[in-house]
């Protein structure tokens, strides 16, 4: 068994447990409670969940101050092109990360996550190791890059979600090119499952399907980048070829609790398109995400930026429900094309509406792909595999 201790650190804006949701801090509470098998003792750093969390797991809360309150808010209330949103960000995690740094010292491994700008704060001592695990694409920001090349001395090992992630911080970053590897998200077939009737009893409370009628699915951020507003456009066309199909749209602009932004309120009208065809449900936790995952016909994944490798793709493929997606970042590399789901490029509404039709419409290759998805998941997208890689790279380190 494995003595030495481990400590995991997530960003600076959301609690683990992820009881405001949350896709790094989910992964992160999926990975670190089947991980005590091997022995380590295991620390969480996150803001405070204030709930109990996995028995023999330590967690550690870095508390808001109100000055991070004050700028989150801020954040909250701009958009993406206010410089203020920029502002807020740079302070909250300054503050942040040097509460992190004076925590994670007297750790053997402190694991980071998706955050590289902590990297600035911690002292590393002699014979600590430091693994960057990278979920997003942050390390290609222009801006920051010299913060990262100076940074990245202190990284042991780079983990990305995909080959995508990867070969973008090695163009950016050749001579740590030995630093980076690929280890793929997961998901737990026994959790994301074909659940019958039983997923309708369970969303009773959520929403109440029409019989004879089939049921699109967005499940993520409502945020321009996702593509929801291209998925509403390329609905407005399935609806009108298929005038039984409606579509659910699940999330908000930043998980549990996020303020209502003007995209949103964007998406809403142009929903009126086609008055009362589209639901909108607001952000769903994990538990009554795995029933809608489930009962829907098709879920769809609208993205127009280069998202890297989103816990959607494994979550609907091994729910066996098909999936359309945009053939951006990561996404490919675990997607087969007309074998495990359909791939479309981004940015189309016109070929998205023709890749949901055509896979509607033909129930052979719909039962086939589905079938193909989950077994891909369960052979080679579990937990327990990650995991196992994670320790495999752990111990790796020298």
């Amino acid at each position: 068994m494995i003595s030495s201790s481990l400590v995991i650190v997530v960003p600076e804006l959301l609690p683990v447990p992820p009881v405001q949701g949350g896709a790094v801090e989910h992964w992160v509470d999926e990975a670190s409670r089947r991980m005590l098998a091997t022995g380590r003792k295991l620390t969480v750093v996150s803001r405070p969940a204030g709930t109990t969390g996995h028995d023999a797991i330590e967690y550690i809360g870095i508390p808001w101050t109100r000055m991070e309150r004050l700028f989150s808010r801020i954040k909250d209330c701009v958009t993406w092109k206010n410089p203020l949103r920029y502002l807020a960000k740079i302070q909250n995690v300054y503050s942040y990360g040097q509460r992190v740094a004076k925590v994670v010292r007297d750790f053997d491994i402190v694991y980071l996550h998706n955050e590289p700008n902590i990297l600035l704060f911690l002292r590393k001592r002699t014979g600590q190791k430091v693994v960057l695990h990278m979920h997003n694409d942050h390390l290609s920001m222009r801006l920051f890059r010299p913060l990262y090349r100076r940074a990245l001395t202190k990284v042991d090992r780079v983990i990305c979600v995909s080959d995508y992630i990867r070969r973008q911080a090695v163009s950016h970053f050749p001579e740590y090119a030995d630093k980076f590897s690929v280890v793929f998200n997961a998901t737990d077939p026994d959790i994301f499952k074909p659940y019958g009737d039983e997923a309708e009893y369970q969303l009773k409370d959520v929403i109440r399907l029409e019989q004879g009628k089939r049921y699109l699915l967005y499940v993520g951020r409502l945020s321009p980048v996702k593509g929801v507003h291209v998925l509403i456009e390329a609905f407005s066309e399935i609806h009108r070829r298929m005038p039984d199909v409606r579509l659910i749209i699940t999330g908000s602009s930043f998980f549990g609790g996020a303020a209502k932004t003007a995209y949103e309120q964007q998406l809403v009208d142009l929903a009126e398109s086609v008055n009362g065809a589209i639901i909108f449900t607001g952000y769903l936790p994990h538990e009554k995400l795995k029933y809608l995952y489930s009962i829907v016909d098709i879920i769809v994944l609208p993205s127009v930026w280069q998202d890297p490798c989103p816990l959607v793709v494994l979550e609907a493929m091994s729910s066996g429900t098909s999936l359309v997606s945009t053939a951006v970042g990561g996404v490919p590399e675990v997607m087969v094309s007309g074998q495990t789901g359909v791939l479309v490029e981004p940015a189309n509404p016109e070929l998205l509406a023709t890749a949901v039709c055509m896979t509607l419409g033909d129930t052979t290759m719909l039962k086939e792909m589905e079938s193909n998805a989950r077994q891909k998941i369960i052979s080679g997208y579990t937990w327990e595999r990650l995991v196992c890689e994670l320790e495999n790279l752990f111990g790796s380190l020298k």
